[in-house]
């Protein structure tokens, strides 16, 4: 469903099919922070289940550039060191203390910084979308026709909560509307358990890193 959609389907828990206590962007603000709600719990089962690509340019000799507003975290940073450059490279992650003493192009990596993250060593060439963000975004519904980037049944999800956020702010009894909410919050880890229902990854033990049962241990810590 669009937001139009949930946004009636919230004004007929709330009992007010015609604006009165609440307009439409008052109602629209709800859905959006729901919204984001809802993906969160989705985001504890599967992080990658809603992505955004997302891409900067990069200036030669500047190591700081801002993440996408509203973003989680990436899930991948690429780059392109040169304009020619047909592909991003993936990055090494490291931390900041690390990062800052690397000085090899061939080996370059990012850091975390707040909003930002650092190419360290810096571009040597500026290119056009030279930094590619995989990342997972907080996401919005900006207009009427926008649908959630969710499974279908968590769309009603969204219109129980934004129903939970508009009764907080009146004396209404919304116990209804949470046991609902949470009934549907119980079965994401059956649309989001595993990514790929034909293909499921199994579990593998490296016997060779097992610690603990059957270990010969030296010292604590050495095995």
């Amino acid at each position: 469903m669009n937001r139009s959609t949930i946004r009636t389907l919230v004004r007929r828990r709330l009992n007010e099919t015609v604006a009165d206590n609440w307009d439409d962007s008052v109602l629209n603000t709800f859905i959006d922070l729901a919204y984001a709600l809802v993906l969160k719990q989705v985001r504890k089962v599967d992080p990658e289940a809603v992505l955004f690509w997302d891409y900067r340019n990069t200036v030669a000799a500047t190591i700081w550039y801002e993440k996408p507003a509203g973003t989680r975290g990436p899930v991948e940073v690429g780059f392109k060191a040169l304009g020619t450059d047909t592909d991003w490279t993936p990055l090494p992650r490291r931390p900041y203390f690390l990062a800052r003493d690397y000085t090899d192009a061939a080996d370059t990596v990012y850091c975390h910084r707040g909003t930002y993250i650092g190419i360290f060593p810096a571009p040597a060439a500026s290119v056009v979308d030279g930094i590619q963000f995989i990342h997972a975004p907080t996401d919005t519904l900006p207009t009427d026709a926008d649908i959630p980037k969710l499974e279908a049944t968590l769309h009603y999800a969204i219109v129980l909560w934004a129903t939970l956020i508009a009764k907080g702010e009146s004396p209404e009894a919304d116990t209804k509307d949470a046991l609902e909410l949470l009934r549907i919050l119980m079965d994401i880890p059956a649309d989001y358990g595993s990514p790929d229902h034909g293909q499921p990854v199994g579990l593998s033990l490296d016997v060779a890193d097992a610690r603990g049962r059957g270990a010969t241990t030296l010292r604590p810590g050495i095995y």
